[in-house]
C-alpha cells in the first residue's frame, strides 16, 4: 500500500488521497476531486482496487468523505491488493521478471479465494507464492533467497505454506533443480564458461555416488573442486567461504559435502576437464 497525501486546490490544503488503480486518478478523500491521473493498474485483478492512507488523526474525516467517493469508484478487495503491491516489491528486491511475479500473483489470488490465507501468515504465504512461481517458470530459487524478502517469514514457515499451497492448488512443481541454480551461482563469483559447464556435468555425476546431500550444499562442494581445478588464477584463488556464500551455504555445509564427494572425484569430473593426475590439486579434507 502507498501512503501519499495531496494538496487539494479546492480544499486548499494537504489532504489524505484515494489512488483509483482503475482508472490511473488520485482522488482527494475529503471532496472528491480528481487531483492528478496515476496509473497503478494490476492485471491479475477483476476490479479497480482502491489504496487509502489514513492517518490517526483523520480517520473520522476520511471515514466520512468515502462514502461520497462510491459514486464513482468501486468498492474492491483492498486486502487483495494490498498483498499484489507486497508481492510486487519482494519480487523486484529479487530482480525478477514480470512473468514469475504476475504469476505468484496468480497463486495468491487462487488461494484467497479458497480462504487459505485467513489466519496464516500472509508473508510466508506470498513468499511461498513467489517459490512456486520461480520452479514453474523455469528460474528457480532457493528458499534462503526467497526467505531475504519475506518481510520476517522464516526459511521453515514459508516451506510449510509452499507445501500447503502445492496441495491445495494442485501445483506440479517439481524439487528445485540445482543444475538450473548452478549457472547464477557460478557467474557470482565470475567463473567461466567453460568451468560451469564442467560444474553441471560434475553436479550430474554425484548423483549417481552414494553420498546423502542436499543438492545446494552437493553444489557449493562441486563449485569449491572446480574452482581447485581451474586454468582461470582468479577462479583458483576463490576460497571455501567464497563458494559458500555464492552458493547460499554455510561453509561448515559445504566442508562436509566437500569431504563427502572428495574420495569420488576421479569418478564425478569429466576427464576433458583435467586429467587423472591433476585432481593431485584438490585440497585434502
Amino acid at each position: 500500500m502507498e501512503n501519499d497525501s495531496g494538496f487539494c486546490s479546492d480544499c486548499k490544503a494537504y489532504t489524505d488521497v484515494v489512488l483509483d488503480h482503475r482508472s490511473g486518478d488520485t482522488i482527494c478523500t475529503e471532496c472528491g476531486l480528481v487531483l492528478e491521473e496515476r496509473a497503478r493498474s494490476d492485471p491479475i485483478t477483476d476490479n479497480g482496487v482502491l489504496t487509502v492512507n489514513v492517518s490517526n488523526d483523520n480517520k473520522k474525516a476520511v471515514s466520512c468523505a468515502l462514502p461520497r467517493l462510491h459514486k464513482t469508484l468501486q468498492n474492491p478487495d483492498k486486502s487483495l491488493h494490498i498483498a499484489f503491491e507486497s508481492l510486487g516489491v519482494m519480487a523486484d528486491r529479487l530482480a525478477l521478471v514480470a512473468t514469475i511475479r504476475d504469476h505468484a500473483k496468480e497463486l495468491y489470488k487462487k488461494a484467497d479465494n479458497r480462504k487459505f490465507c485467513r489466519g496464516r501468515n500472509c508473508d510466508a504465504i506470498m513468499a511461498a507464492c513467489l517459490f512456486l512461481a520461480c520452479q514453474e517458470k523455469g528460474f528457480p530459487r532457493t528458499l534462503k533467497e526467497i526467505a531475504t524478502v519475506a518481510n520476517g517469514a522464516s526459511r521453515k514457515e514459508i516451506s510449510r505454506m509452499k507445501e500447503l499451497l502445492k496441495k491445495i492448488l494442485e501445483v506440479d512443481s517439481k524439487t528445485t533443480n540445482v543444475g538450473d541454480l548452478s549457472r547464477r551461482c557460478c557467474s557470482r563469483i565470475g567463473m567461466a564458461n567453460q568451468d560451469m559447464k564442467a560444474v553441471l556435468e560434475t553436479l550430474n555425476k554425484s548423483e549417481e555416488v552414494d553420498v546423502r546431500r542436499s543438492p545446494q550444499s552437493a553444489l557449493a562442494a562441486v563449485m569449491y573442486m572446480i574452482a581447485q581445478l581451474s586454468n582461470d588464477k582468479s577462479t583458483r584463488d576463490l576460497t571455501l567461504q567464497d563458494v559458500s556464500q555464492a552458493a547460499d551455504v554455510a561453509v561448515a555445509t559445504t566442508e562436509k559435502a566437500y569431504k563427502d564427494l572428495y574420495p569420488y572425484a576421479s569418478r564425478i569430473i569429466p576427464n576433458w576437464f583435467v586429467k587423472l593426475e591433476d585432481l593431485k590439486k584438490l585440497c585434502v579434507p
